[in-house]
């Protein structure tokens, strides 16, 4: 079960930066003035106890100013600021939401609308969906699922289920939730083609496509 998480405040925030994720990988993270960037990493731990962030399949970054105590893999939202070397300060932060991924079972959807932005992501083993759904006033959880083995001849094709549990359908807001999918057959290192399928707000299916490697 997930909580509602309306991102309001956080939408405002991303609003403010210049630069995001995709920007990153379009810069010279070894210029010698530093860049600001909002971005989705993993939050990881090295051999020696360093904490450092993963941000894509190849590039690492080593924050000098993460004050949390490392409690195993886990995707934040973050502002950054990059230096020579990969070093960054952390601006500010916001953890994820873990949605639950299961091997097989029941693809029925209340309808979510999925957008594609670079939040949208298929990276170090994780999806992460960028989501839009109606949601009530009050506290009701709403369940977030991703499904596989709905299509035997394809492993790498999953389903994105979100239930309102009987919540009230009184406004549309924007969140988000990720997903461990290390789990799905080991690609060897190379990208394979990955599909997710979802019913949106109107009832229509609807298809993304990513590629994906397996966590390394």
């Amino acid at each position: 079960m997930v909580y509602k998480q309306l991102l309001y405040g956080l939408a405002s925030l991303i609003l403010l930066w210049s630069c995001s994720k995709e920007g990153f990988r379009q810069s010279d993270p070894s210029a010698a003035a530093p860049d600001e960037y909002s971005a989705i990493v993993t939050v990881k731990q090295n051999a020696s106890g360093s904490v450092f962030f993963q941000l894509d399949d190849e590039t690492r970054l080593f924050p000098t100013n993460y004050a949390q105590p490392y409690n195993g893999m886990q995707r934040i939202m973050c502002g950054l600021r990059v230096y020579r070397q990969n070093s960054c300060d952390v601006l500010w932060m916001d953890f994820l939401e873990k949605g639950e991924f299961v091997k097989a079972g029941n693809a029925e959807s209340d309808g979510a609308d999925i957008l594609s932005d670079w939040m949208t992501s298929v990276e170090d083993g994780f999806l992460t969906v960028h989501y839009s759904a109606w949601w009530g006033d009050g506290d009701v959880e709403h369940t977030l699922r991703l499904v596989s083995g709905k299509n035997p001849d394809n492993p790498y094709e999953l389903w994105f289920c979100h239930g309102s549990n009987g919540d009230a359908s009184s406004r549309k807001a924007d969140a988000l939730v990720y997903f461990d999918i290390n789990s799905l057959p080991s690609t060897g290192g190379d990208y394979v083609p990955l599909t997710l399928k979802w019913q949106n707000c109107a009832g229509e299916i609807a298809t993304k496509n990513f590629r994906f490697r397996s966590r390394q």
